[in-house]
Formats: structure tokens, sequence, C-alpha cells
């Protein structure tokens, strides 16, 4: 994985964690990752959808989970 991904997906994870910590709905995009919580905000609601519309235009998967990879990965490799 590039470094790049790795640090769009670390800063992704600290935005998830501040705004648990506040208690509000986000969506952040980078340049390698992207992150949403939401509660119905609609303003977060469409940018969302139009970032999912651009990534399908540009051949990236909208749905891909990097949290549960990551996971899945590490189960994978701590099996014996």
């Amino acid at each position: 994985m590039e470094e790049k991904v790795k640090k769009a997906r670390k800063f992704c994870k600290e935005v998830r964690n501040l705004a648990e910590k506040y208690d509000i709905p986000f969506f952040v995009v980078t340049d390698g990752a992207s992150a949403i919580s939401n509660n119905g905000c609609s303003a977060i609601e469409h940018a969302r959808l139009s970032h999912i519309k651009w990534e399908l235009e540009n051949g990236e998967d909208p749905y891909e989970d990097w949290e549960k990879i990551k996971k899945n990965s590490q189960k994978h490799l701590t099996r014996t």
C-alpha cells in the first residue's frame, strides 16, 4: 500500500475519533481515503452521494470498507 494512502487512512481515523468525541456527523475526502458518519444531515448525504458518483466514474469502489479490510488482514496474519 502506498504511503500516502496509509497517511490518508490514518487522518480519516483521527477525524472519525474527533467526530465521535464531539458527537457530530462528518464526511471527509482525502487523496487516498474517505470516511463518513452521518445521522441524517442532508448536506453530508449530498456530499457523499456526489463522491460515490465521482468514484464510480473514475474506476474506484465507493463501497470499499478499508477498516474492515484491515481487520480481516490482521486476522489472516495471526492465524496459525
